[in-house]
Formats: C-alpha cells, sequence, structure tokens
C-alpha cells in the first residue's frame, strides 16, 4: 500500500514507512522486537524491512538474532533520490513513444495527431492542472470568458515558486470584479507578469513550446477544448500572444494615496484598459468627479484637448 507520510515521494509503503521511522530513533531490533512495538505481525516486518532493504535504506549486519538499523538518511536518501531521477528521465524519454502508441490506436489519428479535442468541465479542469504540473519554463495565457474557476489556487503559485515565467494578458473586464481582482493580485505578488487590454479575440494557454489550449467555440461556458502540439499552428498561436502582449498595459493597482506620477500611470492603465470614470473610480478608492478632474490634469499637462491625445502624449513619456 502507498504512504502518504513525508516519504510516499520516494514509493514506500505506509509500513515501510512506519518501520524506518522507527528505526530512525531507537538503535534497532529485531523482527520480535520490531513487531512487539510497532503492534505488527512478524510477516508485515519482515516484508517491510525486505522492501527498505533494497531501497539501501536499512542494515542488517550479521549476528544471532539479526538486529536491523537504519543506514543514516543523509546517506540512503540521497542514493535513492538519484535513483528515482534516473528512473524518471528514462520515463520521460519514453514519452515520445507512448504517445504514438496512442495515436496509433485512436481512430481519428491523422490530424488528431497535431490537434486533439477534449470534452467535459472535469476532463478539461484535469488537463489544465496536468499542463501546469509539467510546464518547464513559460506559460503564457490570454484570459478571458469563460474562466476556469481556480478550484486549486496552490497549483499555480507552486508554478511560480519553481521558477516558470507566467505572463498573463487579462481583458479588461476582470478590473470590473473585485473578487477575480484580489485573486489576480495574489499570484502578481508571487511572480505572475499581468498586462490588460480592452478585448481578446479568444481564451488560450500556451506552455513551454509544447501545447496550446483554447476553446472549439466562443461562449459562456467551458464544454470543449483543443489540445494543439506541435506544428505551425501552435507557431500562429505563440505570434498570437506576443503580439497582444505587446499592445497590452501593466496590470494598474489601486493606490489613491500614490504620488501624482504614481497616481497618473494608474490612471492612465485603467483607461487604455477600456473602463469607464465610475469603474476607475471604484477601482482606486475615490469618486468619479475625482476621476474626472485627474484626466483633465492630464490632460492640461500634456496640453491635449481629448484624452485620446493625453494618451498618446503619455506613451511618448513612458508613462505607458
Amino acid at each position: 500500500m502507498p504512504g502518504t507520510g513525508r516519504f510516499a515521494g520516494l514509493g514506500l509503503g505506509s509500513t515501510e514507512e512506519e518501520v524506518y521511522l522507527h528505526l530512525l530513533s531507537t538503535s534497532g531490533g529485531s523482527v520480535q522486537q520490531l513487531g512487539s512495538r510497532l503492534g505488527l505481525t512478524p510477516e508485515q516486518v519482515v516484508d517491510a524491512l525486505e522492501g527498505l532493504s533494497g531501497n539501501g535504506l536499512v542494515d542488517c549486519p550479521p549476528g544471532q538474532p539479526p538486529v536491523w538499523s537504519a543506514v543514516p538518511p543523509d546517506v540512503a536518501l540521497e542514493e535513492l533520490l538519484l535513483r528515482r531521477e534516473i528512473e524518471l528521465r528514462r520515463a520521460r524519454g519514453r514519452i515520445a513513444e507512448l504517445v504514438r502508441t496512442y495515436r496509433r490506436g485512436r481512430p481519428d489519428s491523422g490530424a488528431g495527431e497535431l490537434v486533439e479535442v477534449i470534452t467535459g468541465r472535469e476532463s478539461i479542469a484535469e488537463l489544465w492542472r496536468t499542463l501546469q504540473l509539467g510546464v518547464r519554463k513559460q506559460l503564457l495565457i490570454l484570459d478571458r470568458q469563460p474562466h476556469i474557476r481556480r478550484s486549486d489556487p496552490e497549483t499555480e503559485l507552486a508554478v511560480l515558486r519553481r521558477g516558470v515565467s507566467v505572463r498573463v494578458v487579462y481583458e479588461s473586464r476582470v478590473l470590473r470584479e473585485p473578487e477575480r481582482l484580489a485573486e489576480i493580485r495574489t499570484f502578481v505578488h508571487a511572480g505572475e507578469q499581468a498586462r490588460v487590454l480592452p478585448g481578446l479575440p479568444l481564451k488560450l494557454a500556451l506552455v513551454d513550446d509544447r501545447w496550446a489550449l483554447l476553446p472549439v467555440s466562443a461562449g459562456s461556458e467551458l464544454q470543449s477544448v483543443l489540445l494543439v502540439r506541435p506544428s505551425s499552428l501552435l507557431d500562429a498561436l505563440f505570434g498570437m500572444f506576443e503580439l497582444y502582449w505587446s499592445q497590452a498595459v501593466r496590470m494598474p493597482t489601486a493606490d489613491s494615496g500614490a504620488a501624482p506620477v504614481d497616481r497618473h500611470r494608474q490612471l492612465l492603465a485603467l483607461l487604455a484598459a477600456g473602463l469607464t470614470d465610475e469603474s476607475i473610480a471604484r477601482q482606486m478608492g475615490v469618486s468619479p468627479r475625482t476621476v474626472q478632474r485627474w484626466v483633465r490634469e492630464l490632460m492640461d499637462r500634456f496640453g491635449a484637448r481629448t484624452r485620446f491625445q493625453a494618451g498618446i502624449q503619455a506613451a511618448r513619456a513612458d508613462l505607458l
């Protein structure tokens, strides 16, 4: 039975974990002694010791009766981890072969080798989680409706902690949803790079240079998605993301007490994201009249007669 404790990731069973942890804290013991201390049958102890011995975690010097003891963990666990890493690298090397076998067994191969349709919300959520767990270098996202509810935010935070570059372009309507905005700021604080645009053509996720995930059709619910593998189509999707990333503005932060220059940066970002004066006021914690006054200050600062002209001048001044 697989273990669920601190050594489960090393492939140790629950009884093996129990016996090993006990031996770490004692000078050792015979099969009978270990069974008595731990409430296990001799057969359970013998099975556990054989498994631990095979992994190099316990030792039994010659003697009567045999007395088992733990091998120092800094030596034993390091060697076991190394063996597991080698096994994982070998398994990763077999992925391409397994994928070919998978495709040959499907009746809709051919184009399906490059594009696969996944249906069902649970299947889509599980696929997305698997892709996040497997990402190595970068995760690129165009985020518009329909949204996948973050049922496990820790998965995405773990991606950021691993040093993966995460870049997301959000559709500006997300700035009108306080709960969603607070969630995004949590990820930005953890290292996500976030930008905003008034509108996006589709929802898209790009994982390393290996996969793309996008909806089959637009709609309010995500029922079917396309999984795109390396191809000219995948290259085009990467190019499209970079185009929208270059056009987007940085996700604004709400701070009504900021210095004038910082306040103007926030205001310009919100204006560029397409928000109304009322929405901007809610984001910055001020009244709509204050927003209108700040807009007038910007126009006066740049000698602009319209908001559009003020935006052009702000871009030239590197405020956007």
